[in-house]
């Protein structure tokens, strides 16, 4: 039982998520101050990848109905009664261990339950859960998986985001945007309308969803670079300056893979998502290189 509790959490989505709040940490001018780096490093994947990314799983789970294949985890086991409890109180526990590293990354892990409720949970005097209404769906996503994280890992231990930090949290943001139909279709049907399935790619429809999706690639990049150039410290060797370099194409490589999936979206559509995320995923580690080496 206690197996199937800690499976929910989908583990498989620990190591990927950590770049989310990563991406905020590299940037951090104050890395250790609460002690070290390793041990902020895993007091950070413990709070944002563990307990308040699994904990919403666990949430989302617990009030979906989906019995097939999920994000993360191919084969779920059964749900278990207190699953949405549990979800819960792994997020609330996540609150009370960040609030030892600040007062932002307190903010940002209960900011983060909130999302986490209004995208799971049927309120009272509200028709549908916020996953439910396209655009809503990937609004709130995208804030817990791109502000949230960046802003978290960036005050991690002192301080309180500036204008930077900000500015390249709204790029990050739009990114995570950007990625969110290839989430939703290898789970559609090609015949699923948005009566069937209401998220933000069946509503726009999947080949419209996945064009959209690229283009709010590019404008992230493009914000990210700018607020790069104009107000962060520019480096000093090549090093940073290659990595910037080799994430932008990367980066790139990922706009053009979902332009090409769009001509026939539901052709290969687990390979393609597997491909896509990869590709991403490396864009942000080449990323988070660089500005480790600057900060």
């Amino acid at each position: 039982m206690i197996k199937n509790y800690i499976l929910h959490l989908r583990p498989k989505s620990f190591v990927p998520s950590f770049t989310f709040v990563l991406t905020g940490y590299a940037l951090n001018p104050h890395k250790g101050s609460t002690g070290s780096v390793p041990i902020e490093l895993i007091s950070l994947f413990f709070i944002y990848s563990v307990l308040l990314f699994g904990g919403t799983c666990a949430l989302n789970t617990h009030f979906d109905k989906d019995e097939g294949p999920l994000n993360f985890l191919e084969d779920p086991p059964p749900k278990p009664k207190y699953l949405g409890y549990f979800g819960i109180g792994v997020m609330l526990l996540a609150c009370g261990l960040s609030f030892y590293f600040g007062f932002w990354p307190f903010l940002m892990a209960c900011f983060s339950v909130i999302l986490s409720i209004l995208y799971s949970v049927k309120l009272p005097g509200m028709q549908w859960r916020g996953k439910e209404v396209g655009i809503v769906d990937n609004f709130i996503n995208a804030l817990g998986c791109g502000f949230v994280g960046v802003v978290l890992g960036a005050t991690f231990g002192h301080g309180s985001p500036d204008s930077a930090i900000l500015a390249l949290a709204v790029s990050f943001t739009i990114t995570v945007a950007g990625s969110y139909p290839a989430t939703q279709i290898f789970q559609l049907k090609a015949g699923d309308t948005y009566a069937v399935g209401r998220n933000f790619t069946t509503l726009l429809g999947p080949a419209r969803a996945l064009k959209i999706g690229a283009s709010l690639l590019v404008i992230g990049l493009i914000i990210a670079n700018v607020a790069q150039i104009l107000l962060f410290p520019q480096p000093s060797g090549s090093g940073p300056l290659l990595l910037f370099f080799a994430f932008n194409l990367f980066f790139l490589l990922g706009v053009g893979q979902m332009v090409k999936w769009s001509k026939t979206p539901f052709d290969n559509t687990k390979k393609r998502y597997g491909t896509l995320i990869k590709t991403l995923l490396g864009a942000r580690l080449l990323w988070i290189a660089a500005e480790w080496i600057i900060n």
